[in-house]
């Protein structure tokens, strides 16, 4: 007749064998990124007999239970490594196999295609970083997104140009200048010094990105009147382009490329910018290149500053900060120079970098100084996350038990944030482990013994019988 002692031994055996196999497998994933440690959750088996005579019939793991609980971050420098300080989990997803993952390993990188991957092993294909495409909306400068959730992809092609639509200067033209001879003035020649006294130019770009050279000049026709406080210091700015045809404002009555004229008033404040006499907020140029591929013709316009007459007359609201007729073009005693030119052109830009923001969007800048947002990355959040399934190479999946998980932006919902080139190590608590490994040890060898001793009393039994 066996002894039920056998048998409680042997559970006891085989369950310490088990949570020794998840100890094994703790230590083994100590350095492996995203890996989290499990805990085998013994219980014992229901005893049989009547009440007061219950005897027990051993233990089993009744669960290997995975401690979502956070691994150490640290920084890589690597733009493609990201982790998650919070509760959220990456998404990826199995292209072949349409199959949609979870993980915390950060480990990604940009495949051949443009697609951001998570990295696996023995040459297979990484699954697909999941995410959302956005723009930035222009009225209010806010991110949003564009379509439902789908595959990441970094565009490693061009981004667009963008068509130069306005210029802005800050210049000082030298009061000290005599006035050009008087009316009537000499005919402009770009290659006579003598018929202008300052010249500067700005580099624009057509509807392909393609640069042009807009060649701005300078001089001086009217001196203020010192005892007339209403007099004004007057410049005529005249352009040549290169590749292009001036259309707007057509040629004055001696056939120069007049744009226009900046007033100054006796302290060398910008008092006004006229297009054939008439105030404006700024000069304007149209332009149609002669080679025909791009969009013509170009309307430029070009902005010499806040003069002092499109504020009293309202063609401007005044903005706070701004020192009206001294933010751009002045007239003072000193060499004519250039502060600043911008334009608000773009040639086309290939990507230098991507950066990935907390809430997970990520940023490309690009080699004409653009940046934009190129996506933005899923974050999952489970109801029960110790319901998730572990899948292998540091995966989960979903179960009944997890529930659905919900997917939206890093930071909002209890996600957590994303941090940019770093990574999540595994959160194996070594000294934890070596404890447990001596206990389950310990647990095994008396089981073991129950085993031995149980035998031992059989034998004793049967030489009884003998």
């Amino acid at each position: 007749m066996p002894m039920p002692s056998l048998f409680v031994g042997r559970t006891g055996v085989q369950a310490n064998m088990r949570a020794l196999q998840v100890v094994s497998d703790n230590v083994a994933n100590v350095n492996t990124v995203g890996f989290k440690a499990s805990r085998p959750e013994f219980v014992d088996i229901l005893p049989t007999g009547f009440i007061g005579e219950q005897f027990g019939r051993g233990t089993i793991v009744g669960e290997v239970r995975v401690l979502h609980t956070q691994g150490t971050l640290e920084f890589t420098g690597l733009e493609t490594d990201m982790a998650i300080d919070g509760e959220g989990f990456f998404v990826v997803k199995d292209v072949p196999r349409f199959g949609i993952f979870y993980t915390r390993n950060g480990q990604f990188e940009v495949d051949k295609d443009g697609f951001l991957v998570n990295r696996l092993v023995d040459g297979r294909d990484g699954l697909r970083v999941q995410g959302w495409q956005v723009v930035t909306d222009d009225r209010t400068g806010e991110i949003r997104r564009v379509g439902p959730m789908t595959d990441i992809r970094i565009p490693q092609v061009d981004s667009p140009p963008r068509a130069t639509t306005k210029a802005s200067f800050g210049l000082n033209l030298d009061s000290r200048k005599q006035v050009i001879a008087s009316p009537p003035y000499p005919l402009f020649d770009p290659d006579d010094p003598t018929t202008y006294q300052f010249n500067t130019s700005v580099t624009v770009y057509d509807s392909l990105g393609t640069p042009r050279v807009i060649n701005l000049f300078f001089r001086k026709i009217q001196e203020a009147d010192p005892f007339d406080p209403n007099s004004r210091n007057v410049w005529e700015v005249l352009a040549t382009v290169e590749g292009g045809t001036i259309n707007f404002p057509p040629p004055d009555a001696f056939g120069n490329p007049l744009l226009g004229t900046l007033e100054f008033t006796t302290d060398g404040k910008l008092a006004a910018e006229k297009i054939n006499g008439t105030l404006d907020k700024s000069l304007r140029i149209e332009v149609t290149w002669q080679d025909g591929q791009s969009s013509s013709p170009q309307i430029i316009d070009l902005n010499f500053g806040t003069s002092i007459d499109e504020i009293n007359f309202g063609l401007t609201l005044p903005e706070p900060g701004v020192q009206i007729g001294l933010d751009g073009t002045t007239q003072f005693s000193s060499p004519s120079s250039v502060n600043f030119v911008r334009q608000d052109g773009k040639t086309v830009g290939s990507l230098l970098k991507f950066t990935v923001e907390e809430d997970g969007t990520i940023i490309g800048f690009y080699s004409n100084g653009v940046s934009r947002p190129i996506a933005q990355l899923a974050i999952a959040k489970f109801t029960d996350k110790d319901g998730l399934l572990r899948v292998g190479r540091t995966l989960f999946a979903e179960t009944p038990r997890s529930g659905e998980p919900a997917f939206d932006k890093a930071t909002v919902g209890g996600r957590g944030k994303v941090v940019a080139k770093s990574l999540e190590y595994s959160n194996v608590d070594l000294a934890n482990e070596f404890i447990n490994m001596i206990v389950f040890q310990r647990a095994f060898q008396g089981s073991s013994r129950v085993i031995a001793v149980s035998d031992a009393m059989l034998v004793e039994l049967a030489g009884l019988i003998r």
